[in-house]
């Protein structure tokens, strides 16, 4: 018999016992994880990503352009689930930035999941000034990473391996640039 917990009387006709709570916990618990699951992870492969959320919705070429040059810094996989549009930029066949768009308002529990799920066991610390909460938030990691909020756009978040490439591309594109021209 399922005794019920002396202090958990609802009402008349309901009262939590440990197996309810128990049964709640489980939920919850599967709840969270469901949602973490549904988020890419800084630093996954092309094939991990396409294992957590199937076959990309649009495969394209990540590039940047400076002095006039393009230049590819890797694949950008596509992928929607529910209600959210995630679009990761590969480079050196890591996931080295992710930007999540979705409809709507986001809550603090998102930005929470979002952070946490892209945390590879580091902290986030907020850098944002209070005054800009509504339109603009900054997170920041001890060893560089990036996670920026802007109202009505998206949650980018970006590792420093993606500002490396960046930052190579561009001094790629400053040397060409300085070169003779040979007409």
């Amino acid at each position: 018999m399922v005794r019920p917990l002396p202090f958990c009387r609802i009402a008349s006709s309901y009262m939590i016992t440990k197996r309810n709570v128990i049964r709640l916990i489980a939920v919850v618990a599967f709840s969270i994880f469901a949602v973490t699951m549904t988020f890419a992870r800084l630093g996954e492969t092309e094939p991990e990503l396409v294992k957590r959320f199937g076959a990309p919705v649009l495969r394209e070429t990540h590039m940047v352009a400076f002095q006039g040059r393009t230049y590819v810094l890797g694949p950008a996989l596509v992928f929607k689930t529910q209600d959210w549009r995630i679009t990761c930029d590969l480079v050196d066949g890591r996931c080295a930035r992710i930007h999540y768009t979705k409809v709507g308002d986001w809550t603090d529990e998102q930005f929470e999941t979002v952070r946490n799920a892209n945390a590879q066991g580091l902290k986030w610390r907020e850098t944002s000034k209070p005054e800009l909460g509504k339109l603009y938030r900054e997170w920041r990691r001890e060893d560089g990473a990036v996670a920026v909020w802007q109202m009505g756009v998206e949650m980018k978040i970006t590792v420093p391996a993606y500002e490396r490439a960046k930052a190579t591309a561009e001094a790629t594109a400053k040397a060409q640039a300085g070169k003779p021209a040979t007409i």
